[in-house]
């Protein structure tokens, strides 16, 4: 239950404090490419004498660099995240008004696929240009998933506790 109640303070966390929580993700990814490259290059030097290929060495390098760029700048980490956000949800925009548009003659339910199509296309637009917003959609997100999993452990626990409550009640008869 305590979990529950720690996930639902930490969705309203996200949701006061969008741009924030963007950076700390940019950070975190930027961090786990760092380890990835690093963890990359000792398995290259401790399999070396197996054969490893050069490829995955400057593999790990580039890895490395590119998680030390992410570390460093993390204002520019912040727009690449925010933009390819935006993109995916644009792209989903169009699939969805696409696939509205071609079942239209079959009802209510292409109309509002093609209306959630011209919705995620304007919101993908605004993500993509405007990093407040695309930090906004981020950290909402994942507040609401945050929010959505700490009410659900705490049903969970309150479940739980009534199966107890009558599996005791059972087993005494």
């Amino acid at each position: 239950m305590l979990q529950g109640f720690l996930l639902i303070i930490i969705g309203f966390i996200f949701f006061n404090n969008p741009e924030e929580i963007l950076a700390i993700i940019s950070l975190w990814v930027g961090i786990l490419t760092l380890a990835t490259g690093i963890l990359g290059l000792i398995a290259y030097f401790a399999t070396r004498s197996e054969g490893s290929d050069r490829n995955s060495l400057w593999w790990s390098i580039i890895t490395i660099l590119l998680g030390l760029a992410m570390i460093s700048k993390v204002g520019l980490t912040m727009k690449v995240i925010t933009i390819f956000f935006g993109c995916w949800i644009f792209l989903t925009g169009i699939f969805l008004f696409s696939e509205g548009w071609n079942h239209r003659t079959k009802g209510i339910l292409s109309w509002i696929m093609i209306t959630g199509g011209i919705l995620s296309v304007v919101a993908g637009v605004l993500i993509v240009f405007d990093i407040r917003t695309g930090a906004v959609w981020i950290s909402t997100l994942l507040g609401v998933q945050a929010l959505i999993a700490g009410i659900s452990f705490i049903l969970l626990a309150l479940l739980k506790r009534k199966v107890v409550k009558e599996l005791a009640a059972h087993s005494f008869r």
